[in-house]
């Protein structure tokens, strides 16, 4: 898939916003029916995918992507829902965690 399909857009989080290129089924993953995009619907992205971000508790605009960590617990939660995987976007200056995000069984 070429870069011609990947539209930026800004993703906001609790800590702040990032700037991202997101392909359509990243963007209607994230669209829960308002105008903004919320990081943590996306889930992660690839560091490239990110130009900027901007962190609240800094209150400036990075270029870049932030700090990107998660990790695979694959933990039941009952019901059938499993946590496949768990992850932050955070700041790479401070710390502040930009957004969270969680990723289950569907």
């Amino acid at each position: 898939m070429g870069n011609g399909d990947l539209e930026e857009k800004k993703l906001l989080g609790s800590g702040g916003y990032a700037i991202a290129k997101l392909t359509g089924q990243e963007e209607s993953r994230a669209n829960v029916g308002v105008p903004q995009i919320f990081l943590a619907n996306v889930g992660r992205l690839t560091e490239d995918s990110f130009s900027k971000y901007y962190c609240n508790k800094c209150t400036t605009e990075y270029a870049g992507p932030p700090l990107i960590s998660y990790e695979n617990p694959n933990e039941v939660l009952g019901e059938g829902v499993i946590l496949i995987e768990k992850g932050e976007y955070k700041c790479k200056v401070c710390n502040n965690i930009i957004a969270l995000y969680r990723k289950f069984n569907k």
